[in-house]
């Protein structure tokens, strides 16, 4: 009993960092098919195909900047940068994706953000639990808090195996280079070119692109565990940026938004 205090504590921290994610599970699948089908991945463009296809009758305010834009951009699924909203590295991802696979990739997505991103307990999400329950002793606020990625994790749920099963695929681990420095050092090298500055949204893709080439399924957020660790190594330089952005890298507290691979010697 002398403890319950301490865990409810612990149980309140880990659950404030869940962002509030309005977009309903069903949607997004069909939010992501009117981003990736704009032809000049203009803002106002995605909206009226938002309006059209996914939430007729809507306000743009209500559909697109409640809804659709928060839970996309956290996902990294998407990034906006007026006058554009355009796909980021798991949107460039999923566009490449057969349905059935485009499924499991968004399946996995939820779980690497909540548990690599989020740190989030596994207990917390299913099959062991969920987010509701978690919450459940902490209030309506707080509940009302995990309510919508609560919802994504258990709709998609029964996907996240399949990432696994699929003939030729598989899903990539955080731990994956883990005293493998070489095998990091190639994937890097074969993804980017040395020396060249670049946007750490960019090299997040690239990466992933090349996982996918080599069929593994590898999300942005395992992505940004594996550049932490090659910065540690010294195979990537890392700049500071003044501020962090949503699609940052942050390492011990700093932002990261390029890198640079170290020049062969």
């Amino acid at each position: 009993m002398a403890q319950a205090p301490e865990l409810h504590k612990t149980r309140e921290h880990a659950l404030l960092k869940v962002p509030v994610l309005k977009l309903p599970a069903s949607k997004l699948n069909a939010s992501l098919e009117a981003v990736a089908g704009s032809e000049r991945e203009l803002r106002d463009e995605v909206v009226r195909r938002i309006l059209r296809d996914v939430y007729p009758g809507f306000t743009p305010k209500r559909a697109f900047r409640a809804l659709v834009a928060p839970t996309l951009t956290r996902l990294h699924f998407a990034r906006s940068m007026p006058p554009y909203f355009r796909l980021a590295p798991n949107g460039r991802i999923w566009k490449q994706l057969d349905t059935q696979r485009k499924d499991s990739f968004v399946a996995l997505v939820l779980y690497d953000f909540a548990i690599i991103r989020l740190r989030l307990p596994r207990e917390y999400l299913p099959p062991h639990g969920n987010l509701r329950d978690a919450a459940r002793n902490l209030g309506e606020k707080m509940i009302d808090r995990v309510r919508g990625l609560d919802a994504l994790l258990r709709y998609y749920f029964p996907n996240l195996g399949q990432s696994r099963s699929q003939v030729n695929i598989k899903a990539a681990a955080p731990d994956m280079f883990a005293g493998a420095k070489e095998s990091l050092l190639d994937l890097i090298t074969s993804s980017v070119p040395r020396g060249q500055i670049i946007a750490v949204d960019e090299i997040r893709y690239a990466i992933m692109n090349r996982m996918l080439s080599r069929a593994s399924l590898a999300s942005s957020f395992v992505v940004d565990e594996w550049l932490k660790l090659a910065i540690q190594e010294g195979i990537l330089f890392a700049s500071r940026a003044a501020f962090a952005t949503i699609e940052s890298l942050i390492m011990k507290g700093y932002a990261i938004n390029t890198v640079s691979v170290k020049p062969k010697v």
